[in-house]
């Protein structure tokens, strides 16, 4: 996916109240350098990619990145996996083993916490959003 698709998929993911002036606003340029972004005429500089991410809550990777559906999996799964594996965590099962369901609970563990915008550590700590 092109960097113009996935600004204006971030920016719809934020509701149809949130405009390309609105977002523009908040990055402290004009609407029409925005505009000309979504559209594909121009790309941000590396400053303004920071900032950009930084407003969607997103990486700069994952801006730039042109990876099919089933390659972010893969990755997800890769990192999963290493959570899993990190004595730190004590994530594993009992018997130390990473099966495909322990990977797909963790999958969606970190997923509905992404969803909710939680923080590592903000249950541990009592800060619930």
């Amino acid at each position: 996916m092109a960097i113009k698709h996935r600004l204006v998929e971030l920016r719809k993911k934020q509701g149809p109240h949130v405009k390309q002036e609105d977002v523009a606003k908040a990055l402290g340029i004009a609407r029409s350098t925005y505009g000309a972004y979504e559209q594909g005429k121009r790309e941000p500089d590396h400053a303004t990619l920071i900032k950009i991410a930084d407003y969607y809550g997103v990486t700069i990777d994952y801006l730039l990145r042109d990876e099919p559906e089933n390659m972010k999996n893969e990755i997800f799964n890769e990192q999963a996996r290493k959570i899993l594996e990190d004595p730190d965590t004590l994530v594993a099962a009992a018997d130390g083993k990473i099966t495909a369901s322990i990977l797909e609970a963790a999958q969606r563990i970190i997923a509905e916490q992404l969803k909710s915008g939680r923080q590592p550590g903000d249950i541990k700590n009592g800060n619930k959003k």
